[in-house]
């Protein structure tokens, strides 16, 4: 009995471990809450403790500009191509969560608030922008890419 509880621990703590290892580092799919098809590909990438996610893959639809330009996007990001933007940017991690961060919109050049949750098996991430606390905003769950 005593070895079983052993094995049952020892399981237990190799799960906690490799999920708190688990980053959003990596590619995720982008996808529409209303239409439920990927939009983009997005990349995760950390660098001083700051997690950051640019485009890396667009998904157009027939006639859309090739190349697309943020017209609207604030500052020096305006007129940059969408492929490589960050739009992400800021976000701290604390276990699965990650805060402290922003979103922008670039149909709009709108800067949220924003923060993301990512599901303890590592596949499902929560993204949500919100203004002032987030309660008033929106969420999107993205699929990592495999």
């Amino acid at each position: 009995m005593k070895l079983l509880s052993a094995i049952a621990a020892l399981y237990v703590v190799a799960q906690t471990s490799s999920a708190g290892a688990q980053t959003v580092s990596g590619v995720w799919q982008q996808i529409d809450p209303d239409t439920g098809k990927v939009g983009a590909l997005v990349t995760f990438a950390e660098s001083g403790g700051i997690y950051r996610g640019a485009f890396s893959k667009l998904f157009l639809d027939p006639g859309d500009d090739p190349n697309p330009l943020c017209h609207k996007c604030p500052g020096a990001q305006r007129g940059k191509p969408l492929l490589g933007l960050t739009f992400i940017d800021g976000m701290k991690r604390s276990g699965l969560k990650y805060e402290g961060g922003t979103i922008l919109d670039p149909e709009s050049g709108t800067l949220y608030s924003a923060n993301m949750r990512l599901s303890p098996d590592g596949n499902a991430l929560t993204v949500r922008g919100y203004v002032g606390l987030p309660l008033f905003g929106q969420s999107q769950v993205w699929r990592r890419v495999p």
